[in-house]
């Protein structure tokens, strides 16, 4: 929806709703009282979100790239190294988990708003700022860095409460959705792929399920995204104008275009 945004800035509204539902998708994820694997999922899900950005935005990028972008400077943990404790495949009492997902409700919702102003940024870099062929590692690694930096030093905020209820409901409907993201992991699909080492295979599956839920307009997640997106353009929110705008200056101030 590009009818909530400022003209020159109308471009954004091509993947909002993509990066909005997978930042719900990605905070839902990390609402899993399930050590470790919740890191995982939610590196994953953001992983493709920079994909499928770059991709829309014919900007070509490398694995190396993609991890930069999506992870930042703190590396997620690998599936090996999880699969090394069988604490990765319980999952705790269910009353117990209906208790963390409501504690970790504000801090997932904190994660979502992070995930779509990451995505946010990187799609503008995309639209507006790249030149040259490509993205690699170290060029998307200094790009990462200042768009922490951006959203450090951009005063204000989105609100908390815009992403938390979306993020509450998709974490206790993770399960009964397509992504089945606790059954999966801890005794589906996804485990036996990772099991034989088809990691790949396990994302693409991940990313399969977040993309059916946001195209089926009666998905939870689908919902929750829309109604995401009709708060956002409701409260006007001049606080992204304001980080792109930072952002821009921070990105010509230290990234000289390349010849």
């Amino acid at each position: 929806m590009a009818t909530e945004l400022t003209p020159h800035r109308a471009y954004l509204g091509d993947n909002r709703r993509l990066i909005i539902g997978r930042a719900l998708a990605a905070a839902a994820a990390g609402a899993l009282p399930v050590p470790l694997v919740e890191d995982w999922l939610s590196s994953r899900i953001a992983r493709g979100t920079i994909r499928k950005i770059a991709d829309s935005r014919s900007v070509d990028l490398d694995e190396e790239a993609v991890r930069a972008v999506a992870d930042g400077p703190e590396r997620p943990p690998e599936w090996a190294e999880i699969a090394g404790g069988t604490i990765a495949y319980r999952l705790i009492a269910r009353t117990w988990r209906k208790l963390v997902i409501a504690y970790l409700a504000v801090r997932r919702a904190q994660a979502a708003t992070r995930h779509f102003l990451v995505g946010t940024l990187f799609d503008h870099y995309c639209a507006r700022l790249h030149v040259g062929m490509g993205l690699d590692g170290p060029r998307a690694a200094e790009l990462r860095a200042v768009i922490d930096q951006a959203i450090a030093r951009t005063p204000g905020g989105l609100g908390r409460r815009i992403f938390r209820r979306g993020v509450l409901g998709a974490a206790r409907a993770s399960v009964a959705t397509p992504l089945r993201l606790a059954d999966t992991v801890t005794g589906g699909m996804v485990r036996r792929l990772l099991t034989r080492g088809d990691e790949v295979e396990a994302e693409q599956l991940v990313d399969d399920a977040i993309q059916r839920q946001l195209r089926s307009k009666k998905s939870f997640l689908a919902r929750s995204a829309a109604a995401v997106e009709l708060q956002l353009a409701a409260e006007g929110n001049p606080y992204i104008e304001r980080l792109l705008e930072t952002f821009e200056n921070l990105w010509r101030a230290r990234a000289p275009q390349p010849s």
